[in-house]
């Protein structure tokens, strides 16, 4: 049952970090907020990566 709700915690982490890449992309491209965030989120799909080989 565990792993249900983790593969569920998982998929609704990845809906997320879709629906932010596409609002970091409406930013202008040369923001210094559209860069942080994009390496934000870069961080969060490497942290939803590593949870889901787990």
């Amino acid at each position: 049952m565990a792993d249900l709700e983790v593969q569920a915690a998982l998929s609704q982490a990845r809906q997320a970090a879709s629906a932010a890449t596409y609002d970091i992309q409406k930013l202008p491209e040369d923001s210094i907020e559209r860069q942080a965030l994009h390496n934000l989120l870069t961080a969060v799909d490497a942290i939803i990566e590593a949870l889901d080989t787990e």
